[in-house]
C-alpha cells in the first residue's frame, strides 16, 4: 500500500524527528521548522564563514527538509526552510514559484539559485558542489559516560564476526521481520500466498 512506499516511509522519518521534543531530540539533528523573513534579513550583508542556503516552500512540501537532511554531514553550509507564507518578501527577493532555493554567500552577498529544477536532487546536488563545502571528518559518537555503575557488573566485550559464516542472529533478525512485518501487512492468506507459506513454513521445520 502506500503507507509502504519509499517517499511515505521517508516522509514519515521527517516527521518524527520534527515532533521530537528539545528534550530527546537526537543529538545530531539539525533544526528542521521554518525559519522567519526576520530571521532571513538580518543574514544579509553580513560576513560568514560558511553558506546559507534557504528553501522557500509551502507548508506541506518536504523539500526543504530533505535537503537539511542531505546536507547534515557537510560543512561550511547551513541549510533552512521558509514557508511562503510571507509573499510581499518573496517578492521583494525575486522568488517567483516555490520550492525554490536561495542562496546566501559567505561575503553576504545573496540571491536566487536560478536554471535549477525544484527538487530535491537538484537542490542537494548544487549546494554539495559549492567552493569549500565538503564532507565532514566524522568521528566516533562520544556517549556520555553511565555513572553509579554498580560494582563488580561485568563488562561485556564485543566480538569480531565472521563475515563468511551465518550466525543464529541472521536468521532470527529475517524470521522476525518475515513474520511479524511482512505477513502482518496481509489480513487474509489465501490460495497460492497461503500455499506458499505453508510450503515455507515446512521447509523451515525441516532445516
Amino acid at each position: 500500500g502506500a503507507d509502504r512506499e519509499l517517499q511515505t516511509v521517508r516522509q514519515m522519518m521527517i516527521d518524527f524527528l520534527q515532533n521530537h521534543s528539545q528534550e530527546v531530540r537526537p543529538p545530531a539533528c539539525p533544526p528542521l521548522d521554518p525559519v522567519w523573513s526576520s530571521d532571513i534579513t538580518s543574514l544579509f550583508d553580513k560576513n560568514s564563514h560558511h553558506y546559507t542556503a534557504i528553501v522557500f516552500e509551502s507548508n506541506s512540501s518536504y523539500v526543504g527538509r530533505e535537503v537539511i537532511l542531505d546536507l547534515i554531514q557537510y560543512e561550511n553550509i547551513v541549510v533552512r526552510r521558509a514557508l511562503n507564507s510571507d509573499k510581499a518578501f518573496l517578492e521583494k527577493l525575486g522568488v517567483p514559484s516555490v520550492p525554490s532555493c536561495y542562496l546566501i554567500q559567505p561575503n553576504g552577498s545573496h540571491g536566487l539559485i536560478n536554471n535549477l529544477k525544484p527538487l530535491r536532487s537538484f537542490f542537494s546536488s548544487y549546494l554539495k558542489s559549492l567552493p569549500g563545502v565538503r564532507k565532514k571528518l566524522l568521528l566516533p559518537l562520544q556517549l556520555p559516560a553511565q555513572e553509579n555503575k554498580e560494582e563488580g557488573t561485568e563488562i561485556k566485550v564485543w566480538k569480531e564476526f565472521d563475515k563468511t559464516k551465518l550466525y543464529m542472529a541472521d536468521l532470527e533478525s529475517g524470521l522476525h521481520f518475515l513474520l511479524r512485518v511482512e505477513l502482518a501487512t496481509h489480513k487474509t492468506l489465501e490460495g497460492a500466498e497461503l500455499r506458499t507459506f505453508k510450503d515455507f513454513v515446512t521447509i523451515s521445520a525441516k532445516v
